[in-house]
């Protein structure tokens, strides 16, 4: 991932805990989005252990944790790392555990660093950029219809791209470690142990055929941190990735299934937590394989958590085609609840520019431009409820619905800007929104008073306004609307719903003529 003739910069690092294991990289970024390493250090920890096995992170797991985390702060002195550049993210499973907040204090209290805790969205966007960039490597597989299985510690990703394209997504409640700690009653070592996670993985594998029943695959690509370190073993990775055929894939989980845990750690050279997950990883991945008919499945060349980590170091912004996918995935959600597409698409598009030519007055960042438009995109999926009170129903619906390539505070965002659509302001009391930051509360605000002129410029669903262009006159913003004479609708519309916007950003809306 990086290039050697690009000047690094300044070295920074960072510490990762993970479902079976705590990681630290230290390096450089060069020059694109790239990640030259220096240093790379890995220390078993059973946390998914814990979580899926008593709903906890137990005593002796936070102290182990807090222990290593000591160790790699030394390491990083040494580098001369300041604090500032030192990031530390968790596992998305952590928030199953009923004590991970108590966990994220003790790891705070332990390094004084702020312990980010990766949710769902964060880690689907983490598997589509490692699949959109095996992607780019391999047009075969860009050309084609293209299945993507990320089999992770508690959940299973599908993403399907066709040619090339995002084309649809969906997550499952089954990982590995929550279907090995499922059955942990059993002899591990078992062939009743063996049929017992058979059984675990089946259910998800039938539900995951069953919602792609009318989709042909040309290729499948199976991601995820056990399949990836066992592939180079089968077969040598060409083009970034490892085509393994289900017969060697079959031949292979069958052979390792038979050993003791203490064989397998000397066989692979994993630690034992790390262990513990591969033979439930090799069915899930086998069981799908034989589902769909593979005869070949793809596997990303390298280490999964390490180039994870490197897409955390990097932090790169999202790309345009990124958030289109995100937009089509949103629409997707907007068909099922039977919105008004045209609609939600002109909103969208006037949300946008105001969001772009405001900027100098909301002074947000561009990431929230993304949340806007894709809030505009679902504010009235409550009318799939009752028209009635819609606003609240939108709020329902999207808090319990995942939107592909946004993190659950995001999602929030969505959900909130959705429910204050219409004329009814934000309260401290009301649910959800009591939960923000006083400066989370403010971003609602001034989203929403955004999102109530987008909307308001088409009150009548005809979209009659097609473009606008904003002039600042004094204490007046006005909106000129091209080729549009009577805008009578459009400014009682404006006049009862935009009072938000006055309040915030201290400027009338007045619609005219050129």
């Amino acid at each position: 991932m990086s290039d050697p003739s690009a000047q690094p910069s300044s070295e920074q690092a960072v510490i990762y805990v993970g479902a079976a294991s705590l990681s630290m990289v230290i390096g450089s970024r060069v020059s694109g989005a790239a990640f030259k390493e220096v240093e790379h250090l890995d220390r078993p920890l059973p946390l998914a252990r814990d979580i899926f096995r008593t709903g906890t992170v137990t005593r002796s797991t936070i102290e182990q944790a807090a222990a290593i985390l000591r160790d790699f702060l030394q390491t990083t002195r040494e580098y001369s790392i300041p604090p500032e550049s030192i990031r530390l993210y968790n596992t998305n499973i952590l928030s199953e555990a009923t004590n991970h907040e108590i966990f994220l204090n003790r790891l705070q209290v332990t390094t004084a660093l702020n312990a980010r805790l990766i949710d769902d969205g964060d880690m689907t966007r983490l598997v589509y950029q490692i699949a959109r960039r095996l992607l780019e490597k391999n047009p075969l597989l860009a050309k084609g219809d293209t299945f993507v299985s990320h089999i992770g510690p508690g959940n299973t990703r599908a993403l399907y791209f066709r040619q090339g394209r995002l084309a649809a997504y969906s997550n499952y409640r089954l990982g590995i470690f929550r279907a090995r700690e499922a059955v942990a009653g059993s002899d591990v070592e078992s062939p009743q142990h063996l049929m017992h996670l058979e059984e675990q993985i089946r259910g998800v594998v039938d539900h995951l055929a069953q919602d792609y029943s009318g989709s042909k695959f040309d290729h499948h690509v199976a991601i995820g941190a056990e399949l990836q370190s066992i592939a180079p073993l089968l077969t040598k990775p060409k083009q970034g990735a490892c085509r393994v055929t289900e017969s060697d894939l079959e031949r292979f989980t069958e052979k390792i299934a038979e050993l003791s845990p203490d064989q397998l750690v000397r066989r692979l050279a994993v630690h034992y937590t790390g262990g513990e997950g591969i033979v439930p990883a090799l069915q899930t991945n086998l069981a799908l394989a034989r589902r769909f008919g593979d005869e070949i499945i793809w596997v990303p060349e390298g280490d999964f958590q390490r180039e994870l980590m490197y897409d955390l170091v990097i932090a790169s912004p999202r790309t345009a085609t990124f958030q289109e996918e995100v937009m089509q995935a949103a629409g997707e959600i907007g068909v099922r609840y039977k919105t008004d597409r045209k609609h939600a698409d002109h909103v969208a598009n006037f949300a946008q520019q105001l969001f772009r030519e405001l900027s100098h007055l909301h002074g947000l960042e561009p990431r929230y431009e993304l949340v806007l438009r894709v809030a505009a995109v679902l504010h009235e999926v409550g009318m799939f409820v009752s028209p009635r009170e819609h606003h609240k129903h939108s709020l329902y619906i999207l808090m319990q619905t995942e939107i592909f390539g946004l993190s659950t505070s995001e999602r929030e965002l969505v959900a909130l800007l959705a429910r204050y659509h219409r004329r009814y302001n934000p309260e401290p009391n009301h649910p959800h929104f009591s939960d923000l930051t006083r400066e989370e509360r403010m971003i609602v605000f001034k989203l929403a008073a955004l999102l109530r002129v987008a909307d308001a410029l088409d009150r009548s669903h005809a979209q009659r306004i097609k473009s606008i262009v904003l002039r600042r006159e004094g204490s007046r913003l006005t909106v000129v609307t091209p080729g549009i004479e009577d805008t009578t609708i459009e400014q009682i519309a404006i006049n009862s719903k935009c009072d938000i916007f006055r309040e915030i950003y201290g400027y009338d809306i007045v619609l005219a003529q050129p």
